[in-house]
């Protein structure tokens, strides 16, 4: 059904350029347009828009419809194969799926029966786990009683502890008291033996005085017989002197051996009182280490009483748990036993489920067909570059680089994967290398990217031509050429010290020339315009400019300023509104980057649409809506999908079939403004 409305489709447009054709030939000047329609109508849809330039309204009428089929037919044509890729690979995808699905059924038949098996199994695994968890309960609870009984017995021996620091510590208080009085007594004995110390020297003096007394009584005597009758009272005197005298000698020799014994007797006293304090100092030492150990058995006593506590509480928990574990496994249990049950049905139904998918496999299969009806018709239309019709015999490797930060390289991608597609089934291996700013640096993606392709020695590396002078990238180039790596250039030309093949690209000027025209064409014929340039380091943004600038030489149209706008949508946006604002006289703005959506924001939030409108570079659908509403006044398209698409068939005829190259391989250009925008289909 498809397939017949695509040829239903393209035989309508076939015979409206037959009708414009013989409509064509009845006038000698439409030569032009009979010539591109005579192209069309051979399939050859890559030719340029007809511009009829000091012509009747009848015949800018019939090139304006012309145009229009022939960029609608090539839009069909390209989205179509971009619907090819996209098409091929869900049926791929889907076939996959069906495949798998229908082992999945197989298995799941098989493993239903075997769940049945298991579930059983389970089921007894549930009701001896469940008599495992009643064991383990009553244990927990026997456990939980012993670690009460435990936590009475610390309780007990904390109370213990404390009482016996307590009584250390009142006896400890006792000795202080018994240590102060034995201090006490020892300094009265310390004073007793002075004292009689004091009475050895008493005792001393008096001896001395009876040895006088008995010197005395002896001279007495002596003095006494010398006298005779007269001194024989002085002889009785002194007799009983030397009697007193003697007396007192042995009187104060009985004192003094009563005082060598109470000096004895006080040293002992002062020994034994040294020898009690000696002890009470060790005693003391000891009675600290009681009293410490006490303290820490108390304390150690305390902490195994919070962390019986602590556990005791766990065990609470672990009881409660193991409650809700044997709920659990009772509702496991009852689980289990409806899985059993629907199991069986699960097996009835993946059989049912393995024929539905039976039947989807045969309508993929008619759906691939159908893609190859389609991609079998899309043949009959050149559009760009087709594969040769020979085949390596060995793989051939072709990679292509391509940035991917606005709308022409997403369409410069769409090509690349339609070439991919293309020669899938020739032995070819394409890889498309996007690089995406702001996720690595470029000079690493470029270092990365071509180093790889030389180690696995790739036969050709694509890349837009700007990135040939980027950092690493030329040394890397003439390193990849040297191993015999072909380069092709694409977009724009790179330096001439990369030994490129080939550029694919517009003509250098042309592009500019045609907005130029196009701004012309807008401001009447006079007026001035607002330039954005790009990074001028890219060949296609002096290029687009100078083509430009050469265009109005000479025109009424000036050049109200010319601004340097760099790869960045939001500084785009800031650069062109401030321009705005400075140069309100400025009917047309000019962008020759790819980011003219910006700048079309930048026109509608300064108040301009109406006034001033843009001229840029791409087509999109969001392009063409802000052509319909007046703030694009046209856009310049450079064929993304061929740029993505011709390098790389071009580089591969050239390395299976030896196809030359040009220098130069010029690619389509396009114009599309409010005079045609409504007759194109969305791609």
């Amino acid at each position: 059904m498809v397939i017949a409305l695509i040829i239903i489709s393209v035989l309508e447009a076939l015979a409206i350029v037959a009708l414009i054709l013989v409509i064509l030939k009845k006038n000698a000047s439409q030569t032009k347009i009979t010539r591109q329609a005579g192209l069309i109508i051979k399939g050859k849809l890559n030719v340029e828009d007809i511009i009829v330039e000091n012509s009747d309204n009848a015949n800018a009428l019939m090139a304006s419809a012309f145009n229009s089929i022939k960029n609608n037919l090539l839009t069909f044509v390209e989205s179509t194969k971009v619907n090819v890729v996209t098409l091929s690979d869900a049926i791929e995808v889907l076939y996959d799926s069906v495949e798998a699905n229908a082992k999945g059924n197989e298995q799941i038949a098989d493993g239903a029966t075997n769940v049945a098996i298991k579930t059983a199994e389970q089921l007894e695994l549930v009701k001896d786990n469940l008599t495992l968890i009643e064991s383990n309960n009553k244990q927990i609870q026997d456990i939980d009683l012993a670690m009460k009984s435990i936590k009475d017995i610390l309780d007990d021996t904390v109370k213990s502890s404390k009482s016996g620091i307590d009584n250390i510590e009142d006896f400890e208080n006792d000795m202080l008291a018994m240590a102060a009085d034995l201090n006490r007594i020892n300094d009265i004995l310390s004073k007793f033996n002075s004292e009689i110390l004091r009475i050895g020297e008493v005792g001393k003096f008096i001896v001395e005085i009876s040895d006088q007394l008995r010197l005395l009584a002896f001279n007495s005597s002596i003095e006494a017989a010398r006298a005779g009758q007269a001194g024989k009272g002085f002889t009785v005197v002194a007799d009983e002197m030397n009697v007193m005298s003697a007396k007192t000698r042995d009187g104060m020799q009985t004192i003094n051996e009563i005082l060598k014994e109470i000096i004895n007797s006080s040293k002992m006293v002062n020994d034994s009182i040294t020898n009690c304090e000696n002890t009470y100092n060790r005693s003391k030492e000891a009675f600290n280490t009681v009293n410490s150990s006490f303290r820490v058995i108390n304390e150690s006593s305390l902490g195994i009483h919070d962390k019986i506590n602590d556990i005791t509480g766990l065990f609470d928990v672990m009881t409660d748990n193991t409650d809700k574990s044997r709920d659990l496994a009772e509702t496991l249990y009852e689980t289990a036993q409806s899985i059993s049950e629907n199991t069986h049905e699960i097996a009835a139904v993946s059989q049912e489920v393995a024929a539905e998918s039976s039947k989807i496999g045969v309508n993929t299969e008619a759906l691939n067909g159908m893609l190859s009806g389609i991609q079998n018709l899309l043949k009959q239309f050149n559009t760009a570059i087709v594969p040769t019709e020979k085949k390596s015999a060995k793989q051939v490797k072709i990679l292509e680089m391509s940035m991917l930060d606005n709308d022409f390289w997403f369409g410069v991608r769409k090509g690349a994967l339609y070439a991919q597609k293309e020669l899938s089934d020739k032995n070819a291996l394409i890889e498309y290398a996007p690089f995406v700013p702001n996720t690595i640096p470029l000079n690493d993606f470029l270092s990365e990217t071509i180093q790889s392709c030389i180690d696995r020695q790739f036969d050709g590396i694509i890349f837009p031509g700007f990135l040939g002078s980027v950092g690493p990238a030329e040394k890397l180039f003439n390193a990849a050429s040297s191993k015999g790596v072909k380069l092709m250039a694409y977009n724009c030309d790179c330096g001439k010290e990369v030994p490129r093949l080939s550029c694919l690209r517009p003509d250098s000027h042309e592009p500019g020339i045609l907005a130029a025209k196009a701004a012309e064409k807008k401001l009447g014929g006079q007026g001035s315009v607002l330039m954005l340039t790009g990074d001028r380091t890219v060949e296609v943004n002096v290029e687009r400019s100078e083509g430009f600038k050469m265009q109005l030489k000479g025109s009424k149209v000036g050049i109200a300023a010319e601004l340097t706008i760099p790869d960045n949508a939001d500084e785009v946006y800031r650069i062109a509104k401030a321009g705005l604002q400075s140069h309100p006289e400025a009917g047309v703005v000019f962008i020759t980057n790819g980011f003219p959506l910006s700048a079309a924001k930048a026109i509608r939030d300064s108040g301009r649409v109406g006034k001033t409108s843009l001229v840029c570079f791409d087509h999109n659908q969001e392009i063409f809506s802000e052509i319909k509403a007046g703030v694009i006044t046209a856009a310049i398209g450079q064929d993304a999908f061929g740029q993505g698409h011709d390098p790389i068939i071009w580089l591969y005829n050239n390395i299976v079939a030896g196809d030359k190259l040009d220098e130069y391989i010029p690619c389509r250009l396009s114009v599309v403004d409010r005079s045609n925008v409504d007759s194109l289909v969305e791609a």
